[in-house]
């Protein structure tokens, strides 16, 4: 029994609130001991030509390690860049990504997700954390597939703090067709205040295709990549995004 129960009691007392697109990604709920990474994440939506979601562009930074079998930590620093304007410095994050299972012992393998993440500027801290399930199986003709779904609450604290409770989710399907190259499908979706959710079409819902793939420079490391084109599909969401991903893992 990993020593989470403190940490989530925690958790479920404090108050959460919604995060912007920060990024775009779907975390697994692995956790390789001893692993140093290194990842790169890019975000562009587009809109109507003059719109705030034209050309806008979020990206992350991040240095991660394995400290224990079951805990990574990550320290992130996020940028934004509006349409027309130069990048801007947002946020410091802590993340850790607790492992709760034993890689394909159960039915899902099973993660808890916990980060705390720093305004740089004038906007308020915020914690977010929530459940992280994968689950591999093998198709016809031995193909293996790989379904991973987060579901994150957060919420804004300190001095600046908004009162409302968000709600994020993001699901990824592929099929690992060669190491270089798994494509599938992907879900993200948000919602800003889970009080007030609102219709389906005053939500942010993304849907669309991604490219996976790993590529290892055994004993130096491995790159892993990802690339996906997602369409809005209510009038609250930008029309469309592009979203990638690049990380370098070795151990040590």
């Amino acid at each position: 029994m990993k020593p989470l129960v403190p940490i989530l009691l925690a958790t479920t007392l404090l108050p959460l609130s919604p995060p912007a697109w920060a990024d775009l990604k779907v975390r697994l709920p692995y956790v390789e001991f001893g692993e140093l990474e290194f990842e790169h994440n890019g975000l562009v939506t587009f809109g109507p030509k003059g719109s705030a979601n034209d050309r806008a562009g979020s990206f992350t930074h991040s240095v991660g390690y394995g400290v224990t079998p079951w805990l990574k930590i990550e320290l992130e620093a996020e940028t934004a860049t509006a349409p027309g304007r130069s990048a801007t410095w947002n946020a410091v994050t802590l993340e850790n990504t607790f492992q709760l299972t034993e890689t394909g012992k159960y039915i899902f393998d099973a993660g808890l997700f916990l980060e705390y993440s720093r305004a740089t500027g004038k906007g308020a801290d915020s914690i977010a954390f929530g459940p992280i399930l994968s689950r591999e199986q093998q198709g016809p003709f031995g193909l293996a597939t790989l379904h991973t779904l987060n579901v994150l609450v957060s919420r804004e604290v300190g001095p600046n703090a908004s009162r409302t409770s968000g709600l994020q989710f993001a699901w990824q399907s592929i099929a690992r067709l060669h190491p270089l190259f798994a494509p599938g499908f992907e879900y993200y979706g948000r919602i800003d205040d889970v009080a007030r959710a609102g219709t389906y079409n005053q939500q942010q819902h993304f849907v669309g295709p991604v490219i996976t793939g790993t590529q290892s420079f055994s004993p130096y490391g491995k790159l892993k990549y990802q690339v996906g084109y997602l369409f809005g599909t209510t009038t609250a969401t930008p029309k469309s995004a592009i979203r990638w991903k690049l990380e370098y893992e070795i151990h040590f």
